[in-house]
């Protein structure tokens, strides 16, 4: 974290990395803040995606009109009643010491914050939360001071058999993989584990725990599960063009 001054004479702190913000945090974010966004901002994301996915001349154009229409419907008045108070209200939620009120100023909250230091913040905090950089592939996590296991091989020494939900924990599985941050904790209660520690109904208690860790923590979990399931569909891929070569040299033989 780090302490910004106000111009009121107080202070407050903003997080620099991952490690500064919780699972249960980002969760909080995406559940009461994210879901606030405005829709000219969320009409610019939309028509930036496509631009990004356009790969015909006149899907290009087409996007290239849609995102740039979408920017030229941000005009002053919609940055200052719509835009600027949602950049306050994302500030706000990760800062310690600073409300959104605050941020905004008025009659009774002063003059508010500097527009190029809300701008400034609100990117910072975007790029933090969407532009993590790649951690390290491993199976082991430091936690303060406590060491966790995550399975060598993807589901193969997890038991997941004994688990009471297998089938409810692959849909946890799918929603992680599809960016559902809500399910990661759920899959942290029976994948990460203290070395030796075997399955059994009360891992699932450790949810509350889980949703304590840092961002960056949780982000090599679902990193190692991504790459495990990278590596099990490669192997998945190499077995089924074994299983077709075994079959056309059988059909030859035949």
């Amino acid at each position: 974290m780090f302490k910004i001054q106000t111009s009121e004479g107080g202070s407050f702190t903003f997080p620099q990395t991952l490690a500064e913000i919780t699972l249960r945090q980002y969760i909080d974010f995406l559940t009461f803040v994210e879901t606030t966004k405005p829709t000219e901002l969320l009409r610019i994301l939309s028509a930036s995606d496509a631009l990004h996915e356009a790969t015909k001349p006149a899907e290009k154009d087409k996007a290239q009109q849609e995102y740039d229409e979408a920017i030229e419907a941000i005009d002053d008045k919609v940055m200052y009643k719509k835009i600027y108070p949602y950049f306050a209200r994302v500030v706000a939620f990760f800062s310690n010491g600073i409300t959104e009120a605050e941020i905004i100023g008025g009659k009774k909250h002063g003059d508010g914050m500097n527009v190029g230091q809300l701008e400034h913040l609100y990117q910072m905090i975007v790029t933090i939360l969407n532009c993590p950089e790649e951690p390290e592939y491993t199976n082991v996590i430091l936690v303060d001071g406590e060491i966790w296991h995550l399975p060598q091989r993807y589901m193969e020494k997890s038991k997941l058999i004994e688990y009471a939900e297998a089938s409810q924990f692959e849909a946890n599985l799918k929603d992680a993989e599809n960016g559902n941050w809500k399910a990661l904790p759920k899959i942290m209660c029976v994948l990460v584990r203290k070395e030796g520690e075997v399955y059994s109904e009360k891992l699932m208690k450790r949810e509350e725990m889980f949703l304590d860790w840092t961002l960056e923590n949780c982000l090599k979990v679902a990193f190692f599960l991504q790459k495990q399931s990278e590596k099990y569909q490669r192997n998945f891929q190499i077995y089924m063009a074994a299983q077709d070569l075994m079959n056309v040299k059988q059909a030859s033989k035949n």
